[in-house]
């Protein structure tokens, strides 16, 4: 059995230096497998994140748990002194990961959902994420029908569950813009970057 690794002393060094490199902590484990611990660090920042900077991210944050580093994101803690044999997995989220805070819903813009509405009676829509209100409260969802394309506002304290579909269609630009996709993003997103 490894030596225990202290989940809040791990989020303590990590999660500084994952915002001060401009990401979100999404999740965080550590989990005792065999003669290591496993720590997984699920990361999110708007735009997304490439293997290239998850790799960068990922020896950050083993400088620091290896007590190679002087980086602890301006926390002020020392890094960690002997610390058990570990494991050290950077992820970023699945089209699984439900979306629960506003900013998932913002990075998600114009993908593909499936909402369950916790409403009475209760119902499930369907279309493309739209915008955040201003004090992002409410979401405009993007459907599309034999009438064309039209809005529907969610409040998001009626979201039961909603998760990113599979998508496998093409959207026009037109319903893309109407989700808030300016014009660089629909090319990224044309070119399979997003």
């Amino acid at each position: 059995m490894p030596g225990a690794i202290d989940r809040d002393r791990i989020s303590e060094l990590l999660e500084p230096v994952v915002t001060g490199k401009g990401f979100d902590v999404e999740e965080l484990t550590v989990v005792a497998s065999g003669e290591e611990n496993v720590i997984t660090l699920m990361v999110d920042r708007d735009g997304g994140a490439g293997l290239d900077e998850l790799a960068t991210l990922s020896r950050s944050l083993s400088e620091v748990l290896d007590g190679d580093s002087d980086d602890d994101g301006g926390s002020g803690h020392e890094a960690v002194a002997a610390l058990p044999t570990y494991t050290l997995e950077v992820t970023s989220p699945g089209i699984d990961r439900p979306l629960t805070a506003p900013r998932h819903w913002r990075r998600a813009a114009g993908r593909k959902v499936v909402i369950d509405l916790a409403t009475e009676p209760a119902a499930r829509v369907s279309g493309r994420i739209g915008p955040l209100n201003d004090d992002e409260t409410t979401l405009t969802l993007v459907t599309k029908s034999g009438k064309g394309l039209s809005t529907q506002e969610v409040p998001l304290e009626t979201v039961r569950v909603a998760h990113v579909q599979v998508d496998f269609s093409d959207p026009g630009a037109a319903e893309l813009q109407m989700c808030g996709l300016d014009a660089e993003q629909i090319e990224a997103r044309r070119k399979g970057n997003k």
